[in-house]
């Protein structure tokens, strides 16, 4: 009996919230509100910033303060 061929895959791995890749953001530019904080849809325009947004987001309130984003960027 033939066994089925099996897709190609491939696998990413990264813990849960980890902190990588591109660290430049500016602030006062992706603030569009100018709240003071930046939220998951002002940080849509930075597709790093967006996905590890959740790990940024170091007291969960749903929004990036410049203290959270210091403890980010390199």
């Amino acid at each position: 009996m033939a066994r089925p061929l099996e897709p190609d895959v491939t696998v990413v791995s990264a813990p849960a919230d980890s902190i990588v890749g591109d660290y430049t953001v500016d602030f006062d530019r992706m603030d569009s509100n100018h709240d003071g904080a930046i939220s998951s849809t002002e940080a849509a325009s930075n597709s790093t910033l967006t996905a590890e947004f959740r790990a940024v987001d170091n007291n969960h309130d749903g929004k990036l303060s410049r203290k959270e984003l210091e403890g980010w960027k390199r």
